[in-house]
């Protein structure tokens, strides 16, 4: 009797630590043979460099993806499972798999960057609260929405009488005059990049969210007619590719009475990348491979060992062009995107923008990098107390945008220019779903989430015990239960029972 009963107890996370390490092998290849065949030789001019990386380093590097990788939440159950595997895909892993083969830094640095970043972000998900507390500070629905309308009525209100409101078909190719008007405009009017930022990765996604959930159609629709247009008058590429994110993320998070695996986030891109090469091949050209795999996951990765190789050498930033200027003498003329810019490409006016754990290094070198690890550690804990009991569709559509934000800006950036605020402000102030909208959350919304395989194991195999320690006389009237009252109903009836 024990014997199956552990097997069915094990056969879950056995599963996922069955798959895991060759879904982080099959990564690290596609990053390692797209970067070294399609992107480097193309783009070396920008500063994608490449060189052949020994097996020892690359073997570690696999080996530290791997283990964050199983610290991971299995399941995307809440909205910091979500953030924590968007972001680990698309920045955290290649930083530390890409490190040994960039050329920026040596290999001793670059198996530095993989345990300090590795060993952070493994940190920040372990130390998830299980069972969130909820704010309980919601408002109104009706004030909800009416503050909503203003906001959103503001924010194209203005863009109708600075840059004009266009809803059109703008190729991507296309996008870089549009968007020097636009920034052209947020220079005179400052407000407006804030505006448009919130508009683009929050309101209108939770609109969407809210169209979906409850099926109004009318409402869906106008949100992404809404972002459309964000997308034609700003030029910002991320504004026409979040609407493929929330079509993403609603397929992956409506699971239909299970709770999403949460790899599927690392399968989806590593069949992006895959097939972004793919489709080059087959046209003679480079353009699916640069938006989707270049832009989207090298960039971040090749920069956090660009960073660490420009600010080992020479002075740090210690945030002295940012909220310590007043306190810091700061030691360049220029922010550290257009200094590494500048450094890589011979651009000064190239924006080099780099994730979260870079950032930290050009400010206070390692001990940077594990600051950024603790301040993201409790915005997931505030984010998941925002978000208890809204439905996970919800929760996804608001912070994926916000999470890829991460990817290419600072903590405190990404904070107030890209939406994490706005995201977790949101969240906490929505109602929670009516009766109508429960088929959208997993049926077991309120376990609490075990934080690992390890952890899953133990939790299953404790309950598992209880169970089968309780006295047999409890859980023989619990087997008679049923047929008690089936007696009953057959007493009141006079009717004999079968």
């Amino acid at each position: 009797m024990v014997r199956p009963r552990l097997r069915s107890l094990m056969a879950e996370p056995l599963r996922s630590a069955i798959l895991l390490p060759p879904l982080v092998c099959i990564y690290a290849f596609l990053l390692h043979w797209v970067y070294s065949t399609h992107v480097s030789p193309q783009f070396s001019y920008l500063g994608y460099r490449y060189e052949e990386p020994s097996p020892v380093a690359v073997t570690i590097s696999v080996l530290i993806t791997i283990g964050v990788a199983f610290a991971l939440p299995r399941r995307l159950d809440r909205a910091s499972s979500i953030v924590l595997w968007i972001l680990f895909t698309v920045a955290v892993a290649p930083s530390i798999l890409m490190a040994p083969y960039t050329s920026y830094v040596d290999e001793g640095v670059a198996i530095q960057i993989g345990f300090v970043v590795g060993a952070t972000y493994a940190l920040v998900a372990l130390a998830q609260s299980p069972n969130p507390r909820p704010l309980n500070f919601h408002v109104r629905p009706r004030t909800l929405w009416i503050v909503l309308a203003v906001f959103s009525l503001v924010t194209y209100s203005l863009l109708l009488f600075t840059q004009g409101l266009r809803l059109n078909f703008l190729s991507i190719l296309d996008v870089y005059d549009v968007r020097a008007e636009f920034a052209d405009e947020v220079r005179r009017v400052g407000a407006l990049g804030y505006l448009v930022t919130a508009q683009a990765n929050v309101i209108n996604p939770l609109l969407a969210a809210v169209g979906l959930t409850r099926r109004n159609w009318p409402l869906l629709t106008t949100a992404v007619a809404a972002q459309l247009v964000l997308y034609s008058t700003t030029g910002y590429k991320h504004v026409l590719f979040a609407v493929l994110a929330w079509a993403v993320m609603a397929l992956l998070l409506r699971a239909h009475g299970k709770m999403t695996h949460a790899n599927l986030i690392m399968w989806g891109a590593s069949a992006m990348v895959l097939v972004a090469a793919v489709a080059d091949a087959l046209i003679s050209t480079n353009i699916a491979t640069s938006l989707f795999s270049r832009r989207f996951i090298l960039t971040p990765g090749l920069f956090t060992s660009v960073y660490v190789g420009f600010f080992s050498e020479n002075p740090q930033a210690h945030l002295g062009y940012s909220v310590l200027a007043p306190f810091v003498d700061y030691p360049y003329d220029v922010p550290p995107p257009y200094l590494i810019g500048d450094w890589i490409a011979g651009d000064p006016a190239m924006s080099s923008n780099a994730n979260l754990f870079a950032d930290g290094f050009a400010n206070f070198g390692f001990l940077g990098m594990i600051g950024a690890g603790a301040v993201l550690l409790v915005y997931l804990r505030l984010l998941d107390r925002a978000a208890v009991g809204l439905p996970i569709v919800l929760v996804g559509f608001v912070t994926v945008i916000p999470s890829v934000a991460l990817s290419n800006s600072s903590i405190l950036t990404s904070m107030l220019s890209h939406g994490l605020v706005a995201a977790w402000l949101a969240l906490a102030l929505m109602g929670r779903p009516t009766a109508a909208e429960q088929e959208f959350l997993p049926r077991d919304v309120t376990r609490p989430r075990s934080r690992g395989i390890v952890e899953m194991l133990g939790d299953r195999w404790r309950k598992r015990r209880r169970a089968l320690d309780r006295p047999s006389y409890a859980r023989s009237l619990d087997d008679m239960a049923p047929a008690a009252a089936h007696d009953s109903v057959d007493e009141t009836s006079g009717a004999r029972p079968a």
